[in-house]
């Protein structure tokens, strides 16, 4: 699981990240003011998904787990959403990068 800590309170932006096989995926975030959340999209070779909510979650890509080799947690000090545009820089709530073990350990216990 590694930290995804260069998300800062832009209410867009585009990051890459590196997966532990060498390939990247590009994560785009949006802060929406008017639906008070944040959004991201993701790209990963031909997957593409537009526009979900960044909710707290295990695993916020558990729909795809059989299509892509990777997942995204989202975790809060309070447990609580993010809400807030400056919620990752200022430390509120962070997103993990899961790789596949990671993947598997989350589905090993949400089928336990």
């Amino acid at each position: 699981m590694i930290w995804i800590n260069n998300i800062t309170e832009d209410a867009i932006q585009q990051l890459t990240i590196k997966l532990d096989d060498g390939t990247t995926a590009q994560l785009n975030m949006k802060y929406l003011d008017g639906q008070q959340g944040w959004f991201y999209g993701l790209t990963y070779g031909t997957f593409e998904l537009i526009n979900r909510r960044v909710v707290v979650g295990v695993n916020m890509l558990r729909a795809f787990r059989n299509i892509i080799p990777f997942g995204l947690a989202c975790q809060t000090q309070d447990g609580q959403e993010a809400i807030f545009q400056d919620d990752f820089s200022s430390g509120r709530a962070s997103i993990y990068l899961l790789n596949p073990v990671d993947v598997a350990g989350v589905e090993q216990v949400l089928s336990a």
